[in-house]
């Protein structure tokens, strides 16, 4: 496995200052997140370009860019599409996804059969081109638990389309490892988030989920994709930021050296 960072831990920031953060930190790969400033709204392939350039010269790769996309968006194709080009652009093969919808307790059944018919043919589409579609595992969703993840796998029915791994704080929502056992030959990617009994957000090392528990889930699974850092907390961010990749690093029991001996980074 190998530590990631999501660039929208630093939204804050220009994403050029990201790129040195993630290479001074220790980190082996970045999720670039999909909103301005550090995608612009309209589409630019030379400033991309100059991302995964900057990003490679400080030897880090591109685990995923991290879109908004959604099946139940306005010209959700198009939308799509962009995102592919934009992946491209970064020299990353995955794209995350929403499934949107709501939650899966409410979501309307017409709903849920558009979303589950729009994804057959983003998935299709993608696999035609080589490219793998991480859905988001999120609140307020569709896929927001294992059965409704499993369901759309299932359903759609194409090995592009696969899941990110995310503990949920819901009172409602599935136990954290038993998801991860249930989840894990699908997983593509993982957020790595903790938080407290109350459901309040924490350091990755403190909270009710057991992270050492989750990488041996994976590990046996056959999990080699990233760990990343979704979110910082506390007071000094870049503190934070040292204690969370420090404590992901000890469980994968890799060095920043290792791990990139293993990264394929194509050359600047």
């Amino acid at each position: 496995m190998k530590l990631g960072l999501c660039t929208i831990a630093f939204q804050e920031k220009p994403l050029e200052e990201v790129i040195d953060i993630a290479a001074d930190y220790g980190f082996h790969g970045l999720e670039v997140w999909g909103k301005p400033p550090h995608i612009p709204a309209d589409y630019d392939a030379a400033y991309i370009r100059n991302i995964r350039d900057a990003a490679h010269r400080r030897g880090l790769a591109i685990s995923a860019f991290g879109s908004y996309v959604t099946p139940m968006m306005p010209l959700y194709q198009k939308h799509f599409e962009e995102a592919f080009k934009i992946a491209k652009e970064l020299g990353t093969d995955l794209v995350r996804i929403w499934s949107g919808g709501g939650p899966s307790k409410s979501i309307a059944p017409a709903d849920k059969r558009l979303i589950l018919f729009r994804l057959v043919s983003m998935a299709q589409w993608a696999n035609f081109r080589n490219m793998k579609l991480g859905l988001e595992m999120h609140n307020n969703n569709l896929t927001d638990s294992v059965k409704t993840i499993l369901e759309a796998l299932e359903g759609v029915n194409v090995p592009a389309l696969q899941t990110y791994y995310q503990p949920l704080a819901r009172t409602d929502a599935d136990e954290p490892h038993t998801a991860a056992e249930q989840l894990a030959s699908h997983i593509v990617n993982v957020h790595a988030q903790n938080f407290d009994e109350q459901g309040k957000a924490c350091p990755i090392a403190e909270g009710v989920v057991d992270y050492a528990r989750i990488v041996e889930i994976l590990s046996h699974a056959g999990y080699n994709g990233y760990l990343e850092v979704e979110f910082v907390h506390g007071d000094d961010k870049l503190e934070a930021l040292q204690r969370d990749r420090d404590y992901l690093a000890s469980l994968i029991g890799s060095t920043t050296g290792d791990a990139l001996k293993n990264l394929d980074i194509a050359p600047v």
